[in-house]
């Protein structure tokens, strides 16, 4: 499915006096879902990516790998009582 045929849902939410104003001044009424949508999906890619880069990161730091290690060795230590 494209995003032209791609199923919509409807949301409520609240935006600044300010924002709303501008988009309604800069942005056709017919154009508002898509131009929302877009900018939404800007800013979701860009939060995944920062994400992304901070797993990568925590994956490397030394002792982010040992405290994890620790962890699963506590985590394991009980599991033969159950």
């Amino acid at each position: 499915m494209g995003r032209s045929q791609a199923k919509t849902v409807n949301q409520t939410f609240s935006l600044p006096l300010d924002v709303s104003e501008d988009l309604h001044a800069l942005v056709k009424n017919r154009e508002m879902s898509r131009f929302v949508s877009d900018a939404i999906r800007k800013e979701l890619n860009a939060k995944k990516q920062y994400l992304r880069k901070c797993y990568r990161q925590a994956n490397r730091d030394e002792g982010q790998l040992e405290a994890t290690n620790d962890w699963q060795t506590t985590l394991a230590d009980g599991l033969d009582d159950w």
